[in-house]
């Protein structure tokens, strides 16, 4: 009687495990991404969009920049 418990104790946590990972997943990569009125975009910095980038980050000289790099690492 205790293992026929262990086993579907066991079974319920695991099944909880997957379907919060699942949930977990499913809203990291569906949520929307808000910015603050005013604020540009977030944008995925590739090599395409790089000569661009560079152009917009420069054209602010005088003013206070802050770039961030996020690795998923």
């Amino acid at each position: 009687m205790r293992l026929k418990r262990f086993i579907i104790a066991t079974s319920v946590a695991l099944a909880a495990v997957i379907v919060l990972s699942a949930a977990a997943y499913a809203w990291l990569r569906l949520a929307p991404r808000h910015v603050p009125t005013g604020q540009r975009p977030l944008t995925t910095l590739s090599s395409e969009s790089l000569a661009g980038f560079r152009d917009t980050f420069n054209a602010t000289e005088g003013e206070v920049r802050v770039l961030a790099l996020l690795s998923p690492t």
